[in-house]
């Protein structure tokens, strides 16, 4: 079931995006120390949003950087706490991840939402945490293209703007957690202009998760 879900989910978010012409940037397992305010800048060079699903253990010590997320009015979603593969451990402690993800941004923004919307790690849920999270009515949040920053060997920059393009539409994945490799950094902030750069070009919109999901279709 989880796994079906997830497919649909997928499917549906893809044709959403396209059905609106939307890119939609997304970024995994930050906030990074120097990544993601790079990609801030980027993102306020360009007056577009995106959305930050944040990994509660990378939190701590970068708070203020959650808050400037905030502040500038781009999507605050969750990744879980730990990272962790919700088929490898005990679907009650999968679903014990999740709630301490949501009260690590919950900590960091001093607000009490207590729930965000949730893309799982590895794209994988069990049955638990699933069914908590559709009980809760938490937005289970997947992806159309992979940017590939975390592949061992990155394809060219242009990918995310290429596969977009063709699609007319598209739910972007990319990582915005600290890197010892310079290069792959480097190779996020690209993916991130260029793709930027062909929305612009070719009318297309750029919107959060949140606005996508709040358009009908």
């Amino acid at each position: 079931m989880p796994w079906i879900y997830g497919q649909l989910a997928r499917i549906l978010l893809e044709r959403r995006a396209i059905e609106h012409e939307a890119l939609v940037l997304t970024f995994d397992d930050g906030p990074g120390s120097s990544l993601t305010p790079a990609i801030l800048n980027i993102l306020a060079e360009s007056k577009a949003k995106a959305t930050f699903f944040l990994l509660g253990r990378n939190i701590a010590g970068r708070e203020a950087i959650v808050r400037q997320i905030a502040e500038q009015g781009h999507d605050i979603c969750s990744h879980g706490y730990d990272h962790l593969h919700s088929l490898k451990v005990s679907p009650f402690r999968a679903m014990s991840d999740i709630k301490r993800g949501w009260a690590a941004i919950d900590a960091a923004l001093g607000t009490m939402r207590k729930k965000y919307p949730f893309r799982p790690p590895n794209g994988k849920l069990n049955i638990i945490s699933l069914l908590y999270l559709l009980v809760r009515q938490v937005p289970v949040v997947y992806w159309s293209i992979d940017s590939g920053d975390t592949w061992r060997r990155q394809p060219d920059s242009l990918r995310v703007a290429q596969l977009a393009e063709k699609a007319g539409g598209a739910v972007s994945l990319a990582h915005d957690f600290d890197r010892k490799n310079e290069n792959t950094s480097q190779y996020v902030v690209e993916t991130v202009r260029a793709a930027l750069a062909m929305a612009a070009d070719k009318g297309m919109q750029v919107l959060t998760v949140s606005e996508l999901l709040d358009l009908g279709g």
